[in-house]
Formats: C-alpha cells, sequence, structure tokens
C-alpha cells in the first residue's frame, strides 16, 4: 500500500506490479477523496463560525489523519485558511473565487438576466444584482440604462463597500444579528462622500429602518451624485440571497423618484426569488448526489 496525492488530500491505494497504482484502486480512491474534500469545504463554507477541525472530523465521521490530511491539503491550496490565534477554519481566497465565478456564471442563465434585463426598461434606468461575499457586495448581474448620456460604468463582479451602498445596507440590515455584530465590528466605515455614515450609532438606526420598510437606499454615499434604491431577494422561509436595485445619477432620479420605482422592484425581486430558488435546488441536488449524501 502507498499513499497517492487526490487534489488536496491522498488516499491510499495498492501498489500494481510495475509499481503504479492500480486501476481499480484509483477508481475506488479517488472519488472518495474528492467528496471528502468537497464535504469539508462544503461544512466550512455553510458554518456561521470558524470550524474546528474537531468538527470536521466528528460532523463528518472522518478518521482522525484523513481529516487533518485534507484539511492540511486545503489550506496548502488556498481553498481554505486558519485563523491566526485559534487555527480554526474559514473559507479560503480559491474557494471565495470559486464562489463568485459560479455565482457569475449562474446569472448568465437567461431567464434571471431576461428580468433583470425588463425591470431595467420599466424604469428607464440601470439595474443590477448583488450579493454579500466576504464583507462586500459582489455584483452578480447589471444592465446599463439605454438612450441616456450619462451613464454608470461598472462590471459584473464589480466588488463595493456593505455600509455605503442600498444593496449593502440591505444586507447588513437582513442578516441575522450575530452575523450583523461581527460584520459592523470588522468592517472599515470608511468615507466616500460627504454623506457616507461612518458612526455606527448613526449606521444602526439606518439598519432598524431598512429592517422594517425592507427597502434600502444609497443617498449618494458611495459616489457623490448618484442615488440607488434596492429590495431583497428572498428564500421562501425570509433567508435572505441577494438584492436587486435601481441605480442612476441624482439630476435625473431623486430619492421621492427613486420610490416611486419600488413595486417594479419587489416585482422583480419576486421573479428572481422563485428563479434562485429553482436553482439552488437544483444545486442542492447536484451537491448531494457528489457527495453521496441522503435527500434534503
Amino acid at each position: 500500500m502507498r499513499e497517492v496525492s487526490v487534489g488536496a488530500g491522498t488516499v491510499e491505494a495498492r501498489t500494481a506490479p510495475h509499481g503504479g497504482v492500480a486501476s481499480d484502486d484509483r477508481r475506488e480512491a479517488m472519488p472518495t477523496a474528492t467528496t471528502r474534500c468537497f464535504a469539508i469545504l462544503n461544512l466550512v463554507a455553510h458554518s456561521p463560525a470558524a470550524v474546528d477541525v474537531a468538527d470536521v472530523i466528528e460532523t463528518l465521521a472522518l478518521p482522525k489523519a484523513t481529516a487533518y490530511r485534507l484539511v492540511d491539503g486545503l489550506v496548502s491550496s488556498g481553498y481554505l485558511v486558519r485563523e491566526p490565534a485559534r487555527k480554526r477554519l474559514t473559507v479560503g481566497f480559491k474557494l471565495t473565487d470559486l464562489a463568485l465565478s459560479a455565482m457569475s456564471a449562474s446569472m448568465r442563465e437567461a431567464s434571471r438576466h431576461a428580468v433583470l434585463r425588463r425591470l431595467a426598461r420599466t424604469v428607464n434606468e440601470t439595474c443590477n444584482i448583488g450579493a454579500m461575499l466576504n464583507g462586500e457586495i459582489v455584483y452578480l448581474d447589471r444592465v446599463e440604462a439605454e438612450h441616456w448620456p450619462l451613464r454608470l460604468h461598472f462590471e459584473t463582479g464589480s466588488r463595493v463597500p456593505l455600509h455605503a451602498t442600498a444593496i449593502g445596507k440591505l444586507h447588513l440590515a437582513l442578516v441575522p444579528s450575530r452575523l450583523r455584530g461581527t460584520l459592523l465590528r470588522s468592517i472599515d466605515l470608511a468615507s466616500f462622500t460627504p454623506n457616507t455614515i461612518m458612526d455606527r450609532a448613526a449606521l444602526e438606526t439606518e439598519l432598524k429602518r431598512i429592517r422594517e420598510e425592507r427597502v434600502s437606499f444609497d443617498r449618494e454615499e458611495s459616489l457623490v451624485g448618484v442615488i440607488c434604491a434596492a429590495v431583497p431577494i428572498t428564500r421562501k422561509n425570509g433567508e435572505l440571497m441577494a438584492g436587486v436595485a435601481v441605480q442612476a445619477p441624482a439630476a435625473r432620479l431623486s430619492l421621492e423618484q427613486a420610490r416611486k420605482h419600488l413595486p417594479a422592484l419587489h416585482q422583480a425581486a419576486t421573479e428572481l426569488s422563485s428563479i434562485f430558488e429553482s436553482i439552488a435546488r437544483r444545486s442542492s441536488a447536484a451537491a448531494r448526489q457528489i457527495l453521496q449524501l441522503p435527500p434534503a
């Protein structure tokens, strides 16, 4: 027997007479290591807090040596990172990039882009969909306003701050309170314009209003002269998945005018929620099949 590297970890395989790995064992060993790695990544990515290797061992029923070996491989390859003090595991930059790429790729589905394009034509302004990733908002899809001389040039994949944008404040307001507290303690309330909210107490007051109204506004807080309104895209259980927003120069979109677009935004959010749910179900089913887990 000897160990063979498979992705981020190693597995045992029988040595063939010629010194290589027996093909039957390789076919059996590779899915085992692969599915275990996916299971570890899935556990860490879905945990509300950093995960200890002991949690990995207990939750996934892995042998101690195997768990440490696979975790070390995932850390060395950048898919997981260890906290400096307690050495607990959290998401690494490669897993973050993979998640962003997966979300961006999924947004290319025609039905979702069609909803956003229809919304942009209805309000005759630029519209976008954004979600939180690693303490920032990432634009998953965007449709620019047509026939306007003043345009805002952001691209899919652009990252914007949580505290100074409509979708960002929406996420801060609607995530679970424990996560919100962690985010508020950790993010830098940097100033982007004279209107940026930099006082944490004032931001908490703003977030309370957003939770009550379930509508968020950017009042020239991230860019001078730019107004934005956002509403949540949620699961049936109320869990926030993303936000959909209208964005335009203040010269042609006041806060009062932005409020008039809320019915169209809510309608788009309802349609997008249904589409997101369908994709989530398909992705969950595919992941469970890969990980050989029973149906949810």
